[in-house]
């Protein structure tokens, strides 16, 4: 049996599967990532059971709306507490913000190829892997270190 047979018989995987070691320690903005990484699963599984363009679509309608909330929740606690990497972190913000603008402009305009879509996807989970457990992780020890 290979892999995706033996997912097909357990079940649904979690393709951008969340772990304890993205916990930032701030129950806020932890649960905002845990639904995140939901959100991000449940867009691969519509991909891979072939429904992905109207669940692509609404992913990256709420991925948008996310990141401007989530975005600006932690810029809010990082300005009001004084948070010394405050213009990296909200430069890596934008530019993720940015990217994702530019992609929802060019899936609602053209016939964006799976493959790129599945890629997108992909970088973004990455990105948010990354961003998570540097940049977050860092503003959480700050932020708790403030109490």
């Amino acid at each position: 049996m290979d892999r995706w047979q033996v997912m097909e018989v357990i079940g649904m995987i979690d393709w951008i599967p969340w772990s304890d070691h993205y916990i930032v320690g701030i129950d806020s903005i932890d649960e905002q990532h845990r639904e995140l990484f939901r959100r991000f699963n449940q867009v691969c599984d519509a991909v891979w059971d072939g429904q992905g363009k109207e669940s692509i679509r609404n992913f990256l309608h709420y991925l948008a709306q996310y990141t401007q909330e989530h975005f600006g929740n932690e810029e809010t606690n990082m300005r009001k507490h004084g948070y010394p990497a405050y213009e990296a972190h909200k430069k890596a913000h934008d530019s993720l913000v940015a990217d994702v603008s530019v992609f929802v402009e060019k899936y609602e305009t053209e016939d964006v190829p799976a493959d790129v879509v599945v890629k997108v996807i992909s970088d973004l989970g990455d990105w948010t892997r990354n961003h998570i457990r540097l940049m977050d992780q860092e503003l959480g020890r700050f932020l708790q270190a403030q109490k």
